[in-house]
């Protein structure tokens, strides 16, 4: 869930405001039909209203909606904007609608459930002939030296001041990926291509590339840097390259190494990047085979967030689809709740029932208010 400063932090993005802006500009027509995924605060539908929408449907999950919607009204767009607070995959729209428009990317557009619901908006509630914005997302690869966000990563966990090992959670790490500002001067390759995502066209959730590189000279590299490039609509472009002048709040993906790679003059390195769609969200792998100008495998390395999760044998028992599971007590709990909200009961008269047949896992009737609050705003409509 994002704070007010954080969609300010997005607000205050002039680049990526301004690509925006001018693609809504281009597309929309005066008896467009607007939907906007993830509005946040507002701003695409209050553009597109500005330029001239019949009307649009801005869907947000977060309370950030009802500011939205108050925004809507402070600009006159309140008749013409109908704000739905929910996830996209689950609202039906009374009609097609002729333009979608979404940044709901995090780091990198390979992002949780986002191309989910832009290809579901496309497939499902989108005219035929009707345009998306961005139009496509080119995702690009370099090695980087970037020596502190390295020691970030690994310097923690190589401490022997009290004679322990923590070896095991450095492990960890270095499968893990982070959001990081790489500099031009810090990448040691030129930018290679690994994925584009033509959201026009796309079918797939799970992408994977191989990217290669001739070393040009001794230097030394951490890790690589992912970004993408978007082709937010004809003519219209946004780049978060570090190569560009523009600074924008998505922030650059670092996987790092093991250990620094020390290289000289000639020597090759193969990247095998990949990031598989996995229940609601992303699992990332990245191997990594460094060559000696004569064919000598320097260093070699393979990497998956799935490595860096904490997953005890137990954990990955219940995950297993020869389980039959049997619910906790916490789920006994849930259940009830949403067995009472099914059949009609007020959320006190719930509260009293669970507070009562469970007193152990509540100690006040205030408690129970809480839990059944908490799966009514998540299940209620």
């Amino acid at each position: 869930m994002y704070s007010v400063y954080d969609y300010g932090s997005m607000i205050a993005d002039r680049g990526r405001i301004s690509a925006y802006a001018q693609a809504l500009k281009a597309r929309v027509k005066p008896d467009s039909v607007v939907l906007d995924i993830g509005t946040g605060t507002g701003i695409w539908a209050l553009l597109a209203c500005q330029y001239g929408a019949r009307k649009v449907y801005a869907v947000e999950p977060d309370d950030i909606i009802l500011l939205a919607k108050e925004a809507a009204a402070a600009n006159g767009f309140a008749g013409r904007i109908e704000f739905i607070q929910g996830v996209t995959t689950e609202v039906e729209l009374p009609e097609k609608v002729d333009l979608v428009v979404s940044d709901i990317r995090g780091v990198l557009p390979v992002f949780q459930q986002s191309i989910v619901s832009i290809l579901d908006a496309r497939d499902r509630l989108l005219t035929p002939g009707g345009s998306l914005i961005p139009r496509r997302d080119t995702m690009w690869a370099a090695l980087v030296d970037v020596p502190l966000v390295h020691r970030d990563f690994t310097g923690p966990w190589r401490t022997d001041d009290y004679g322990l090992d923590l070896g095991v959670f450095r492990t960890k790490v270095v499968n893990s990926w982070r959001k990081t500002s790489v500099k031009a001067a810090d990448l040691v390759t030129e930018p290679a291509c690994w994925a584009t995502l033509d959201y026009e066209t796309l079918r797939d959730l799970s992408f994977q590339g191989d990217v290669a590189w001739t070393i040009p000279e001794e230097r030394t590299a951490h890790g690589i840097c992912v970004w993408f490039d978007s082709e937010v609509a004809e003519n219209i472009e946004l780049s978060n390259s570090p190569l560009s002048p523009d600074n924008h709040n998505y922030g650059r993906a670092f996987f790092p190494w093991p250990e620094p790679v020390a290289f000289a003059a000639g020597d090759q390195v193969l990247v095998a990047l990949r990031a598989d769609y996995v229940g609601s969200d992303y699992v990332w792998g990245w191997r990594t085979r460094v060559l000696s100008k004569a064919g000598d495998v320097k260093s070699s390395f393979q990497q998956s967030t799935f490595l860096g999760l904490p997953l005890s044998a137990d954990s990955l028992r219940r995950r297993a689809h020869t389980f039959h599971p049997q619910l906790n007590r916490q789920g006994e709990i849930d259940r009830m709740i949403l067995d009472q909200m099914s059949a009609g009961a007020a959320l006190g008269e719930i509260a009293g029932d669970i507070a009562t047949l469970f007193p152990a896992a509540f100690k006040t009737r205030q408690d129970a208010l809480s839990r059944v609050g908490e799966l009514s705003a998540k299940y209620s409509q």
